[in-house]
């Protein structure tokens, strides 16, 4: 019988090459873009806040800034104690950002305002309304600066902005006027400032509405008085944080203080006392 010969399997040779994985056929998984950043002086933020908000300025936003502005230097001069307390390096980084923003917004309404569609006549009228709006202010100031009282009101009037404010300011100073008429002999102010104010008043009504009807202009405004109110509610944590922390040093502590708002609570004690004192001798009568 013939030897068979058997044959052995052998793997076949594999190429030096080797085929890449799955893992390496895989693509890289994307990283997904980081959030922005909340920014409580933003738009969105501003207008995501109560409607409350919205309401008017107490003073004079070009104060305001400054007020801000100043506030937060001091704050952060005086950082170390203050972050013992509480006013983190951040909240007052923050108060430095809104004093910033408020001073941007506020050009961004001036600039939204003086676009606001108005004949040439209306625009006139309005240059010579807000002119003689600081004419009556102006000559308050001179007239009756030894009476407190007189002062406060003053600062009641002028605080606000556009032409509505300016239009109720006329009015407002026209009643100031006729309360304080012994002191129109030492200013400038004549009648017929005095009538041309009340003419002017009635003659801007309808440039006042059509300011106020602007989507650009009101929007503008909204934003502008909502980024007032929530700065101002981060500069008195750090005003009262700040009077907390040195209420061993007077003397740092009285500069966490509104010299606005000062001026304005003095001025209407003063004014209260006045009054108080006045009516004592009519109660005096009637008895």
């Amino acid at each position: 019988m013939p030897l068979t010969r058997t044959v052995k399997n052998t793997p076949k040779p594999t190429s030096s090459r080797t085929r890449p994985s799955s893992k390496a056929l895989a693509p890289k998984p994307t990283k997904r873009p980081a959030a922005p950043a909340h920014d409580p002086t933003g738009d969105e933020a501003l207008l995501a806040l109560a409607p409350t908000y919205a309401a008017a300025p107490d003073m004079p936003v070009s104060v305001a800034e400054r007020e801000l502005t100043s506030l937060s230097r001091l704050a952060h001069a005086q950082q170390a104690r203050l972050s013992r307390i509480g006013i983190t390096a951040d909240k007052v980084d923050l108060l430095a950002r809104f004093a910033r923003r408020l001073g941007a917004l506020e050009k961004a309404w001036q600039r939204a305002r003086g676009a606001v569609k108005l004949t040439a006549a209306q625009r006139k009228l309005r240059d010579e309304a807000e002119a003689l709006d600081a004419k009556l202010v102006a000559g308050g100031r001179w007239g009756c600066r030894n009476d407190a009282a007189a002062q406060a009101e003053l600062s009641r009037i002028a605080d606000g902005s556009g032409l509505a404010d300016t239009i109720q300011d006329l009015r407002d100073l026209v009643d100031f006027w006729s309360n304080h008429e012994s002191a129109l002999g030492v200013t400038d102010i004549t009648r017929k400032d005095l009538d041309r104010a009340m003419a002017l008043a009635e003659a801007l009504e309808d440039a006042a509405a059509n300011e106020g009807s602007d989507a650009s202009a009101a929007h503008a405004l909204e934003l502008r008085n909502r980024c007032f109110w929530v700065a101002d509610e981060l500069a008195k944590e750090v005003r009262e944080g700040g009077r907390y922390a040195f209420r061993d040093q007077p003397k740092i502590a009285t500069r966490f203080v509104s010299r606005h708002r000062a001026t304005l609570n003095r001025r209407s004690r003063l004014k209260s006392k006045k009054a108080k004192a006045d009516a004592l001798p009519e109660q005096a009568a009637v008895i």
